[in-house]
């Protein structure tokens, strides 16, 4: 609390540089800090959007930019091979061309999709005015949200952020588990073959099971 009181003396460009800074550590946490910092009045609910917005939106045109230069061959390093893979890459570009706005909203609601997904964009060329539209109104909303309603709700914001400190090692599972089971999926519906390999894998699975537990 004393650190939030003693950021009003600061200069107002050292504020928005911070939480700009601080969103490519954690974009909803420095929502949540700015909108901390407008509660005690250390900066205006509308410099706090917009110190969230600006380093949301330079951080995620920052991935899709990477993934474009680096190409297929980026997924072969880390950290981008340990959540989407070479193949997974080609067989989403339908999905990506039918439905990219899509993907793009609703990885804002899925933390840790945003690199991969972001990424993915780039390196399957995704045009990018399209990127940076969907994007745009996407990372506005996400930050808009956030902070108004940390501002808000003030000091009961920290209690949940003790809750997450708490229980931040499995939370951070889960979100593992969230993002490969998002990846797996955009596998299976990418194309009609990989669905209907889904379908077949499935059945024949089930009708393993049945046989396992007609025997016993």
């Amino acid at each position: 609390m004393t650190k939030i009181e003693s950021s009003s003396s600061l200069p107002l460009w050292q504020k928005v540089t911070a939480i700009a800074l601080s969103t490519l550590i954690s974009e909803d946490l420095a929502c949540i800090a700015a909108g901390m910092l407008a509660s005690k009045g250390a900066i205006t609910f509308g410099w706090a959007i917009a110190a969230s917005f600006l380093g949301i939106y330079i951080g995620d045109l920052a991935l899709f930019v990477i993934g474009r230069i680096g190409g297929i061959s980026l997924l072969r390093r880390l950290p981008f091979r340990w959540f989407i893979k070479e193949h997974q890459i080609l067989q989403a570009e339908n999905l990506f061309e039918e439905h990219g706005a899509k993907l793009i909203f609703s990885s804002r609601l899925l933390p840790g999709s945003r690199l991969p997904v972001y990424a993915a964009a780039g390196v399957l060329n995704y045009p990018f005015w399209r990127f940076a539209l969907f994007m745009g109104i996407a990372g506005m909303l996400s930050a808009v949200i956030l902070v108004y309603f940390s501002r808000k709700l003030g000091e009961v914001v920290f209690d949940w952020l003790r809750i997450y400190e708490a229980y931040a090692i499995p939370v951070f599972a889960v979100v593992l588990i969230l993002v490969w089971g998002t990846v797996k999926l955009l596998e299976i519906l990418a194309t009609r073959r990989s669905r209907l390999e889904f379908l077949v894998r499935s059945r024949r699975s089930y009708q393993q099971f049945l046989a396992l537990f007609s025997k016993s």
